[in-house]
């Protein structure tokens, strides 16, 4: 094998990054970690990591092996449908991790062969690393390059997929010095697979090049094949008679958003005594519950409740997490949190369900909010008002309900796929002879 050779200035300024970056964020990473107890997690875990990685590799066959990368969990749950096509196939996966939230939850992940952390991103590491992993294809997941590795990568012969692509809109902030950083690091995939038409143009014109092909989001395929296999109705420590009662779902709430949402939901409540609330927080700490207590009084709390299932409620706080999104099965209107905030969280969750989704104001980081909205599926509130406007339509309004949830997913629907298409550019450049 002829390893292919890249140019010293193939990725300027090597030095500067690898010398100067990468130990100070080294240092600040270690700083942070007498401090931050998921710093401290993420060292840690990497200690003896070259030693754990070669007693996992040490059965493991050399050929067709795929390693995927991603940066924390949200990431990995977009690789997870590619990841079930290709093992499927009798491809031999290796997945890492930088995140320590990302590797301790998919540490067993029944589909990877191998899981392990990220070492850091040095010259030697990424020599090592690559040495030991030798795999035919390496695919990052959404945005988590890290130079040393994909460099030294490229010249072992790995080729190298960018999945579930999508440009980042902050790079024409940058300086002009960070802009050639970026768009030197963006030219090292060999495949970049954008999730839009509007983030493969983006893209083109950054790059100055045509290379970039849609592929679509896999997470359009995490949703749904989730949605098949969701059995939550046998699960729940409370009952709800769907043939007499609404259900709205409040989902992955902030304070922010319940300060909005609350005077509207208990006015709602008291207009139609049929519907039945559920509120689950984003972080159900003691704190946050107790805040939705204050605000709901008349809530039952999950793990206050017997748990024999027959417990008829009219409003229910979940204090637990990894129910979301399969309690989203029960629902027939969804509000989902975050849009007060940073930015909305999951839409697809409630779309794949066919249900009319409601949301705070900051819908811009999401694409598919935004085309959610534009095809009706989708409705965002401003204040108290707007709350109660809505929320009211979608509750008394059963036809406009049903509507909207049905344009949910549709669109759901139409977007499948993509987990197909990166699979079948993993399959294609493993056949390809290494140069």
């Amino acid at each position: 094998m002829v390893k292919q050779e890249i140019k010293p200035e193939s990725f300027l300024p090597a030095f500067l990054y690898s010398y100067i970056f990468i130990p100070a964020l080294y240092t600040v990473y270690l700083i942070i970690s007498f401090f931050d107890e998921k710093a401290r997690r993420g060292l840690k875990g990497r200690r003896n990591l070259f030693a754990a990685l070669e007693s996992a590799l040490s059965n493991m066959p050399d050929d067709n092996r795929v390693w995927f990368h991603a940066s924390s969990l949200g990431e990995f749950e977009q690789a997870k449908p590619i990841i079930e096509i290709l093992k499927k196939a009798g491809y031999r996966i290796v997945v890492s991790f930088f995140s320590p939230s990302g590797y301790e939850y998919s540490r067993n992940y029944p589909g990877a062969d191998v899981v392990t952390y990220l070492p850091l991103d040095t010259r030697r590491n990424a020599r090592r690393f690559v040495a030991m992993v030798k795999p035919k294809v390496a695919v990052v997941m959404r945005y988590d390059l890290w130079p040393n590795h994909l460099e030294e990568a490229r010249r072992s012969g790995t080729k190298i997929i960018l999945a579930d692509a999508t440009f980042p809109m902050k790079l024409y902030q940058r300086t002009k010095f960070l802009r050639h950083f970026y768009r030197r690091l963006y030219k090292l995939p060999h495949a970049i697979l954008a999730t839009t038409p509007v983030h493969k143009k983006m893209f083109d014109f950054f790059l100055g090049n045509d290379l970039t092909s849609v592929a679509g989001d896999t997470r359009f395929d995490r949703v749904y094949n989730k949605s098949l296999s969701n059995d939550m109705t046998q699960k729940l420590p409370f009952s709800i008679d769907k043939s007499q009662r609404t259900v709205l779902l409040l989902g992955s709430t902030w304070h922010q958003d319940v300060e909005v949402l609350s005077g509207a939901v208990s006015r709602i409540i008291r207009e139609f005594p049929s519907l039945a609330v559920i509120v689950v927080p984003h972080e159900p700490t003691t704190d946050e519950v107790g805040r939705l207590k204050n605000d709901f009084p008349a809530a039952k709390i999950l793990s206050e409740m017997n748990g024999n299932g027959d417990e008829e409620l009219s409003m229910l706080i979940v204090d637990r997490v990894g129910l979301l999104t399969q309690l989203y099965i029960i629902a027939d209107v969804a509000y989902v949190g975050g849009g007060f905030g940073a930015g909305v969280h999951s839409v697809l969750e409630p779309a794949v369900y066919g249900i009319p989704i409601i949301t705070g104001p900051r819908i811009e980081r999401s694409d598919e909010a935004a085309q959610l909205l534009q095809t009706g599926a989708l409705f965002f509130v401003k204040d108290a008002a707007g709350a109660y406007k809505v929320l009211l339509k979608m509750i008394e309004d059963v036809g406009a309900r049903r509507e909207a949830g049905r344009i949910a997913k549709v669109f759901v629907d139409q977007h499948l796929g993509a987990s197909a298409a990166v699979a079948e550019k993993v399959v294609q450049f493993c056949n390809e002879k290494k140069v």
